[in-house]
């Protein structure tokens, strides 16, 4: 990727493709240590894992803003055209993950120490770890890269687990507090959306390769 040769025009988009799988990979670790934070029982390591999840966080943040950086100041240059429609692209579904995987941490920060009740606990923490997971393969498949259709069975796992869970809470199958409903409810919608941001993200790095109509 360092040394392929571009139009001038497919520069910017060249440039996203270099950065979508970084921003999945921060993603994935920031993610991983929220659902690490509101699913493990109370420990020493927990201030450790709170700090490591703020500094991912932060990282992941700041490469939304990178991203941004790059739309083209005029929007009119049809030259950077396809350049800033990928940025606005990764811009918009990278910095939605970052504003989900916020209210994850969040919810575990307001809980301190009190965990979900224990019938919650296990269906969160499998629906945050197929999302962790499928965030993993969604970086793999630019790296390999692969077909997004490689993404389809994980997506779909995340969002028959997601439903299975509101289901749950909905009939008060699962013996818990209103406030533990209410927090996994979120938590659900959350690993939901970041699922399908996901796949979206890794759709557009690979639209980044992919030349211009026209080009030639």
């Amino acid at each position: 990727m360092k040394h392929r040769t571009t139009d001038p025009a497919d520069a910017g988009a060249g440039h996203e493709t270099d950065e979508v799988p970084e921003l999945l990979l921060t993603a994935h670790d920031a993610l991983r240590g929220a659902t690490q934070l509101i699913t493990a029982q109370e420990t020493p390591e927990a201030e450790r894992g709170f700090a490591a999840f703020t500094e991912n966080l932060a990282a992941l943040l700041t490469e939304v803003e990178d991203i941004t950086s790059t739309i083209s100041a005029d929007p009119l240059n049809e030259a950077d055209r396809r350049s800033s429609l990928m940025a606005l692209y990764v811009r918009g579904d990278a910095g939605r993950i970052a504003v989900l995987i916020e209210q994850v941490g969040d919810i575990a920060s307001g809980r301190g120490t009190q965990s979900l009740a224990r019938p919650l606990t296990g269906q969160v923490r499998e629906l945050g770890e197929a999302c962790v997971n499928l965030m993993a393969q969604a970086h793999d498949v630019l790296r390999v890269p692969g077909p997004l259709t490689m993404l389809n069975q994980g997506l779909a796992d995340v969002t028959a687990r997601q439903r299975r869970l509101s289901r749950l809470l909905l009939t008060g199958s699962l013996a818990c507090s209103t406030r533990d409903a209410l927090d996994a409810a979120v938590l659900g919608r959350c690993y939901e959306e970041c699922a399908w941001r996901a796949v979206a993200l890794a759709g557009v790095g690979l639209q980044a390769r992919a030349p211009a109509m026209g080009a030639h």
